[in-house]
């Protein structure tokens, strides 16, 4: 554990170690949210580091009173929206990118039958979230893939705990509706 606040005074000094030690304790993090977004290993690692480039460079304007990831967060999510909206121009955008994370491994152990199945699943839950608005996907992402807090996505939204639990209740219905949609729809082929 490191003393966030003095280490992020000390950073918003010009203390380039202090910077590193914050960079050192959230990069995983940071490549987490910037994954969650692009699905993509190498284009996270790079907005990741990004983000850390920009925080660096607006250090002198971060209020060291604040915590740090919610405020590093937000500057990842805008870099990550920024490269997605370039892909799409480019018509690089990829329905699949979620499939190729590490959370698709194979576990040992599992049957053929049990894995199709998740896979299967797996399949109906990334259609599902494409279905969803983006205010819906993100917060489902912070909660259940990045496994944040309440407190700690109510920082990185800048809205009321109580804003996200209302919030993740109506996209978590919106999931379930369009995931039993989509069932339906190929029980009715």
């Amino acid at each position: 554990m490191i003393d966030e606040r003095a280490t992020l005074v000390a950073a918003r000094n010009g203390d380039q170690a202090a910077f590193g030690t914050l960079v050192h304790a959230y990069q995983r993090r940071a490549y987490a949210a910037a994954y969650s977004f692009v699905g993509n290993r190498d284009d996270a690692l790079e907005l990741a580091q990004e983000g850390f480039v920009r925080a660096y460079k607006a250090m002198s304007r971060f209020d060291t009173q604040m915590p740090f990831y919610p405020w590093l967060y937000r500057i990842i999510k805008n870099a990550c929206l920024n490269h997605l909206k370039k892909k799409r121009r480019r018509g690089e955008y990829s329905l699949d990118s979620m499939m190729q994370s590490g959370f698709d491994a194979v576990h040992k152990g599992r049957d053929p039958k049990e894995a199709a199945q998740l896979e299967d699943l797996k399949r109906s839950i990334v259609q599902a979230m494409d279905r969803l608005t983006a205010d819906q996907q993100e917060i489902l992402r912070l909660r259940h893939f990045l496994e944040m807090s309440y407190a700690e996505i109510a920082d990185c939204l800048d809205i009321p705990a109580g804003t996200v639990m209302s919030r993740l209740h109506a996209a978590r219905k919106r999931l379930r509706k369009v995931i039993e949609e989509e069932h339906q729809e190929l029980a009715n082929v």
